[in-house]
């Protein structure tokens, strides 16, 4: 738990609809996204692993009554802040994503991110997301396993250039501790296929399960300016990169950043 609580106090964790710098571009996407396949408000949403939360904030902003949980009291905190900021209204909940602390049939979307592959085994996790949905309710797990894709290009940048922006800041120790992380984060990470994770999703009684490769281009680490260029330059390709997120085969499935699956229980 400490782990995360070191990532996401060390972050950028604000909440914001602007298109400035990278993060912030590739939440606009996402959310363009979810708005094309999530049911009207108002339903209920449950986020499981919810971290700063955004993606519900950005929901409970249009009428929707959204649930947070978290493992983290901290990360939690965090989360309610982004609401009060907003003055928005939510439910916030620490509990464990193996063991959800609700009744069956609670949620009519229940929804992670960044989060499943962080379970050595994640079956658990989905049958307790599945368990808690509404029948005809909606199952959304955007998920970032360790295997090859446009990020793995994207590490051996960031990689060479926290070296050299360190260095020249008389700092090369730092530089090469900072750039590792790129292949060996501190966090766990599986490297389950999608179609493992598409099977796990079905025994859970998630019917008609879609499968998407999405994000064309890397998260690339770089300084306040420069990182508002590339966010810039990203933005011109978004004809590209959204009919990329909705393209249904392998090429986006192999080089995208991260999974979307979803499906109707």
């Amino acid at each position: 738990m400490g782990t995360w609580e070191e990532i996401f106090e060390s972050g950028d964790t604000t909440y914001s609809e602007k298109i400035g710098t990278q993060n912030q571009l590739f939440e606009l996407v996402k959310l363009q996204f979810l708005v094309s396949i999530f049911p009207p408000e108002p339903v209920k949403t449950l986020e499981v692993g919810c971290g700063a939360a955004r993606t519900s904030l950005y929901f409970a902003k249009r009428g929707y009554k959204t649930t947070l949980l978290d493992q983290s009291k901290k990360v939690l905190g965090i989360a309610k802040k982004n609401y009060k900021k907003e003055s928005s209204k939510g439910t916030f909940i620490v509990g464990d994503a193996e063991k959800l602390p609700f009744k069956a049939n609670s949620f009519d979307v229940v929804m992670s991110f960044g989060l499943l592959e962080h379970f050595k085994d994640p079956p658990q996790a989905i049958d307790e997301m599945g368990r808690v949905l509404k029948p005809g309710g909606l199952f959304f797990a955007d998920i970032v396993p360790k295997r090859f894709s446009v990020q793995t290009i994207g590490n051996v940048f960031n990689f060479a250039f926290s070296v050299c922006y360190w260095s020249l800041r008389l700092r090369p120790r730092t530089g090469l501790e900072r750039g590792i992380r790129n292949f060996r984060p501190i966090y766990y990470e599986n490297s389950l296929s999608w179609q493992e994770y598409k099977k796990f999703i079905k025994k859970a009684g998630i019917k008609s399960v879609e499968v998407r490769g999405n994000r064309p281009f890397p998260r690339l680490t770089l300084p306040g300016l420069l990182d508002r260029a590339c966010a810039f330059l990203m933005k011109l390709f978004l004809p590209f990169w959204r009919k990329f997120d909705s393209w249904d085969s392998f090429i986006p499935r192999f080089w995208g950043a991260g999974w979307w699956l979803w499906g109707t229980r």
